[in-house]
């Protein structure tokens, strides 16, 4: 029995070193990851950054291309509102011709 006295207590001393070790291990990956998690951390806060800034250049240039389209559609309105103004007076000028040419 006293040979395995010593033994034990080697193997022992072994385990708490081995466990030293992975131990020391897991500080330095967990140290890792902190530094991965903050530069993700970041990356995610310039993309999120940069896609606020598109959508509110989107949002100007809906707006400036509404404006545009809205001046537009007016132009063409008060085209119509021509064309109509003038058929009503060419229609009433044929009634008109046609009820005195009729008369006589």
């Amino acid at each position: 029995m006293t040979v395995e006295a010593p033994k034990r207590t080697r193997t022992d001393e072994r385990l708490d070193d081995l466990s030293e070790k992975v131990g020391g291990g897991f500080a330095q990956v967990d140290k890792r990851f902190e530094r991965v998690e903050k530069r993700m951390d970041d990356g995610f806060a310039r993309v999120d950054a940069d896609i606020r800034e598109l959508r509110g250049e989107v949002r100007g240039d809906v707006a400036a291309l509404d404006a545009k389209f809205d001046a537009k559609f007016d132009k063409l309105d008060a085209k119509f509102n021509w064309l109509t103004l003038s058929l009503l007076i060419a229609a009433l000028g044929i009634i008109g011709t046609m009820i005195g040419t009729s008369a006589s």
